[in-house]
Formats: structure tokens, sequence, C-alpha cells
């Protein structure tokens, strides 16, 4: 294994997992903030109650992703500087200003609107308190939207000029409406929306089977059914439409996704006249993730809103009832399977390209000594999986708490004591009962 092997393996371990905690951020942000635009404007004071309570519940595991979400950037961020200088030197005027304004979106402007959000609770008036879920969503979004700008240039550059060894922008509009940028933005949308909507059915289901909250919890079941649904429907028709484009500006992945062969020699052919003799096309194995990221899609849209219809009907769940909701707990790990997928997919699929058809993996890897990659790909595959095993077990805890238990739970953000009266959940500031202050609600 040589070093351009150890960097591609880094790349994909460490991108991959963050991948994984930014879907999740993506697409839990827009179902809390709707929760809590839908809790706004409800003038019934019981009504208003429960939906906070569920904002409190869901946003607490929102929060949860977020941190440890943030923790996993910045092991991708020493990655681009340890391993990566080769594309810094020659389109670093390109791919750096869009990496800065991400930076300072997702780190400074995202994580300030949140953390302004996660104490605001009864501190801040309910609507201001309301417009900031939604400035951290728009800030998530605008932060998703600046990596696809750069990751649509390596896809398919446009809008620059090779000049003394280094690409200059010459068309910054061509390089923001790259196509190769927006139809991954709306195929992600599709994708973050199938992840969301299965773990807010899973959890929900979770609970409602055991009898646990089911009032609490029917809402977010049908809720988190049918938008995994339509996320699944948005994120097929999307996919199937990026062929066309996807024929232009990379024939030899087009022509290994579609099978046909013709295409992909005629591609090897045109990089050999101009580039030379060399394995121009990416590996043929990438249809094997991409064929399951399809059948993901399917079962998700054709088995997706089945738990919905077990939220009818009050008191145990009926075994039919009951294999419905298990349904959705079936479903949750095809929707992180099934967004890898799609990741190796598009990235392995320009190989052996970093930019297409202007700089190679090879050239763009820095001069890092073999024993250096072996190093530092070790630590960062550490660092990733014990963040990733963190998240899940924070968050496995906390849903399985209830909406009683969760981080965002009580009036106030942290416990007086660690006490739990009759075996429940701690009681918080704010929240009554034994060492807590009853606080009246501004919701």
């Amino acid at each position: 294994m040589t070093e351009v092997d150890l960097a591609r393996l880094q790349f994909a371990t460490t991108a991959t997992l963050h991948f994984l905690f930014v879907a999740l951020t993506l697409g839990l942000v827009t179902v809390v903030a709707c929760m809590q635009t839908r809790g706004l404007r409800t003038t019934d004071p019981e009504l208003r109650a429960t939906r906070m309570r569920r904002v409190r519940f869901w946003g607490g595991l929102y929060v949860i992703n977020y941190a440890l979400g943030i923790i996993s950037g910045l092991a991708q961020e020493f990655q681009f500087g340890l391993n990566w200088s080769g594309l810094s030197h020659v389109m670093g005027n390109i791919v750096g200003a869009p990496m800065a304004v991400e930076a300072i979106v997702a780190f400074f402007l995202e994580s300030t609107f949140l953390g302004l959000w996660a104490f605001g609770f009864n501190r801040l008036p309910a609507r201001v308190h309301a417009v900031l879920i939604w400035l951290v969503a728009l800030t998530a979004y605008a932060s998703a939207f600046w990596i696809m700008v750069v990751n649509g240039f390596l896809q398919k550059p446009v809008g620059y000029e090779m000049r003394n060894g280094a690409a200059e922008v010459t068309d910054w509009f061509a390089v923001l409406t790259n196509e190769a940028t927006w139809i991954a933005l709306a195929h992600i949308a599709g994708a973050v929306s199938v992840l969301a909507g299965l773990f807010l059915a899973a959890v929900s289901a979770y609970h409602i089977r055991r009898g646990r909250e089911v009032e609490f919890f029917r809402p977010t079941l049908v809720q988190g059914s049918l938008l995994a649904t339509i996320g699944a429907f948005v994120a097929i028709v999307v996919g199937f439409a990026s062929y066309g484009p996807l024929k232009d500006y990379q024939p030899a992945k087009f022509g290994i996704l579609t099978g046909e062969h013709d295409e992909v020699e005629k591609a090897k052919a045109a990089a050999e006249a101009l580039h030379g003799v060399g394995d121009w096309a990416p590996p043929s194995w990438i249809t094997g993730p991409s064929n399951l990221m399809m059948v993901i899609g399917v079962l998700v849209l054709l088995l997706g809103w089945i738990p919905a219809t077990a939220a009818r009907g009050g008191g145990k769940p009926l075994p039919a009832r009951t294999f419905r909701l298990r349904l959705a707990v079936i479903l949750l790990p095809l929707a992180p399977l099934g967004l890898i997928c799609g990741w190796l997919t598009r990235e392995v699929g320009r190989q052996p390209w970093m930019v297409t058809g202007e700089l190679t993996v090879k050239q763009a890897i820095g001069d890092v000594s073999w024993g250096g990659m072996l190093t530092s790909y070790i630590a960062f595959t550490v660092v990733l999986t014990v963040l990733a095993v963190v998240d899940v077990s924070l968050l496995r805890r906390y849903a399985l708490l209830g909406p009683d238990g969760g981080l965002l739970a009580a009036d106030d953000l942290f416990p007086v004591d660690g006490r739990r009266p009759d075996g429940g959940t701690p009681v918080a500031v704010g929240a009554g009962g034994p060492g807590g202050t009853s606080v009246p609600h501004t919701y």
C-alpha cells in the first residue's frame, strides 16, 4: 500500500464518518425548527406546552449530535492541512475562499445561534427564540452549500484558468452555479430527510411499543415516516436526473454506472489523448454501492410510510401494529448505509482525479512519508471512531430516557443534583418537585 493509497483511505474514512454527523444534523435542525414554529403558532396553552416539550426532546438530541460533529469536522480540517498540500498549491485560490466562508458560517455564526437557542429557553422572548433555531438551520445549510461548492468544483471544474501552475478564478458566478454543486445539494436534501425521518420514526416507535408517552410520540411517528418517504422520493428523482449532466463531465463514471462500456472506452481514449497513457477510469466496483444505494432508496419509498399507519388507535399495540412499529426500527440502519454508498459513488467515481481532468490524487497529496501517512491515518481513524461511538451511545441513552430525561428537558439546562425522584429522570431548576423550582413557561 503506497502513500497515495493511505491518503485515499484516510480521506474516505474521515469524510464518511464526518458526513454522517452532518447528515443527521441537517435533517434534525429542520425538524426542530418546524416543531418550534408550530408550537409558537398555537394559541392553546396546553397544546403549546406539549409541542415545546417535543422541541426540547428532539432539540436535545440535535445538540448532542451537533457538538460531536463539530469535533469530527476539526479532524477533517486537520487532515486537509497534513495530507493535501498539493491541492492547496494548485487549487487553493478557488477552494480556499469557500472553505474559509464555511468555517466562519459553521464555527462562528451557527455555533453562536445554537448556543443562544439552547440556553435561551424561558430567557428569551418566544418569537426571538424561534427565530434563533431558524438561523441555526439557515447557517447549517449555508455551511453545507459552501462545502458542496468546493466538492462541485472538484467534480466539474468551471470558471477558472491555469496560470503559472496554479488555478485562478475567472468567473465566480460559474463556480457558484455549477450544476455539479446544485444537483448534489438537492440529492443530499432528500437523503438527510430520509435519515432524520427514520430517526424520528424509530425513536417514537420504540416508546409507543412500550406504552410510554404514546400521545407524545404518536405525531412524530407519523411525521418521521412521511418525511423519510418524501425524502426517498426526492433523492431517487434527483439521482436519476443527475445522469444526464454526469455524462458530459464524467463520461467514464457514467459509462460504468450505466453499464455502457462503449462510453467507458471513449472516455479512456479521450483522456489518453489529453494526458498520455494511464488508467483514467474509476474502479468498476463502484456499481456495487451505487446499486445498493438505489435499492435502499426504493425500499424506504415503498416501506417508509407504513409505520405511520400504526399511530392510529390507543392502548397496548396489537400484534399487527407491533410489526409496523418494529419496521420503523428495522429501517433506521438503512439510512446511514445509503448515505455511505452515495458518498462512495460520488467520490470514488471521479478517480483517479482529485479535480476532474486537471489534478490527480497523486499530485494532490503533500510530501508526507509512508510512516507519517500511516500514523495520521491511525490517529484520525481512532478519533473519528471514538466520536462516532460516543455519539451513538449518547443519542441512544437520551432517546430511550424519553422526553423528561433529555438534555434540554428541564426548564434549566443543568440539574441541581443527580437525584431521581420515584426512579424518574433528574430534576432540574425550573422542573418543580424535589430539588427543582417552578418557573412560569414563557411559551
